[in-house]
């Protein structure tokens, strides 16, 4: 038997490795801004249909990222694999009237993988790759803001193993290591007076870590959890491209070095389900995101003037409910639903084009059936952007922006015992 476990671990490794070249250049792609601030919290189509309230219940290998402290209790050996499609766009109406201007609509794919395997009674051991932070957004060239945003895309994809110890058959815990790769590109429209723009570009690695505690209050019946994401600072250094749009003006903007640095926040999830019959399960996660983090970005130029962006983000929660119900007249189907509040990251008087961000309501559905050794689920999550205006002009334009986006969440997994 442990002979039989060595082998299919080396062969999950070895598949693992085979996929990661593959994932991370699908996952550095442009991504958009969904959940609070620029976080892409939904990592699983069978978390997406319960709006992701998972922490204290995820049996799935994606519990690398909802709450590594249940890998533990998974038997065997898991792998998943899937995608995120999500579909997003924004619209802007200047404060002093005139024409409304909408953002490129954007359709974009996070594929993810995740595998774990129990290697001993009390101990897994398990891998992500997977997108969670991302910006990618695209007005017009000669839109009203011009100046303060034309494109904004933040690229990442991170690696994250993870291992999970039961220390009481009712309580486990664990510990990851973090490494995210990303890349920034930025376009903004330089003054009146030079006319053209400028476009920013460079990749950097940045590393954190992530923790996870599952608390089996009655078995089954109810549990608790807690996680911690620690924040990750990406310091870019790359290459700046001006392009002035009066000749005069190209001697002293010439393409130079150009660096900057984003800092992505920590994350807090304290979560809790309740099973009050077998074929029952009602979770309710609060995410506490510290976007106090998202507070400046600094980008300094060899001989151009330096340009700041101060989002001024600040400390912000997400509440998220679930349910499913395990449908008895058709053994292995689950159906999901869940809703979801989510706090903007970013005060109305910091508001700009590059993160229209707004209170946000989301409503979930989803769809899971299992058969053997095979899984497949199905999420839908609609997100509705509160309008929110931009009230002081600083990082952008005065007006309201509009955004709705759309996710849908494919996830299929095989076990083996």
């Amino acid at each position: 038997m442990r002979k039989a476990r060595i082998r299919l671990m080396s062969r999950l490794m070895t598949w693992l490795w085979l996929l990661l070249p593959p994932l991370t250049l699908v996952a550095i792609s442009d991504v958009p801004a969904q959940a609070s601030g620029f976080l892409i919290y939904d990592l699983s189509g069978q978390a997406l249909g319960r709006a992701s309230a998972v922490s204290a219940s995820v049996d799935e290998p994606a519990a690398v990222w909802f709450n590594p402290a249940a890998l533990v209790y998974q038997p065997g050996v898991r792998a998943s694999a899937g995608g995120i499609f999500v579909t997003a766009q924004s619209r802007f109406s200047p404060a002093g009237g005139g024409p409304e201007t909408t953002t490129d609509r954007g359709n974009y794919v996070l594929p993810t993988f995740f595998a774990s395997a129990r290697v001993a009674e009390q101990v897994a051991v398990a891998m992500g790759v997977y997108t969670a932070f991302g910006i990618g957004i695209q007005w017009p060239d000669g839109w009203l803001g011009r100046e303060s945003t034309i494109s904004a895309s933040l690229k990442t994809v991170a690696f994250n193993p993870t291992v999970s110890v039961k220390l009481h058959p009712r309580f486990s815990a664990a510990v990851g290591f973090d490494a995210v790769r990303a890349a920034v590109d930025f376009t903004n429209g330089l003054p009146a007076l030079v006319g053209g723009s400028v476009r920013l570009g460079g990749g950097t690695w940045g590393y954190g870590a992530n923790a996870g505690v599952l608390f089996q209050v009655e078995p089954e019946l109810l549990h608790v959890a807690l996680t911690y994401r620690s924040r990750v600072k990406l310091s870019f250094d790359g290459k700046a491209d001006f392009r002035p749009g009066n000749p005069d003006f190209a001697p002293t903007l010439a393409d130079q070095p150009g660096t900057a640095s984003i800092t992505l926040p920590d994350i807090i999830t304290l979560g809790v389900m309740f099973r009050p019959r077998a074929d029952l399960t009602l979770t309710f996660d609060t995410n506490l995101v510290l976007w106090s983090t998202y507070d400046r970005i600094d980008i300094n130029f060899v001989s151009a003037p330096d340009r700041a962006i101060v989002p001024n983000g600040h400390d912000a929660f997400t509440l998220r409910g679930g349910v499913e119900w395990a449908v008895n007249r058709w053994p292995g189907l689950r159906l999901r639903a869940g809703l979801i509040f989510d706090q903007a990251a970013v005060r109305q008087a910091d508001l700009g084009p590059g993160l229209p961000d707004a209170n946000r309501l989301d409503g979930a559905i989803g769809v899971g059936y299992s058969m053997g050794h095979f899984k497949a689920d199905l999420g839908y999550l609609l997100v509705y952007f509160l309008p929110a205006d931009a009230t002081s002009g600083r990082e952008g334009p005065e007006g309201t922006y509009h955004t709705l986006a759309h996710l849908v969440g494919l996830t299929l997994a095989v076990s083996w015992p």
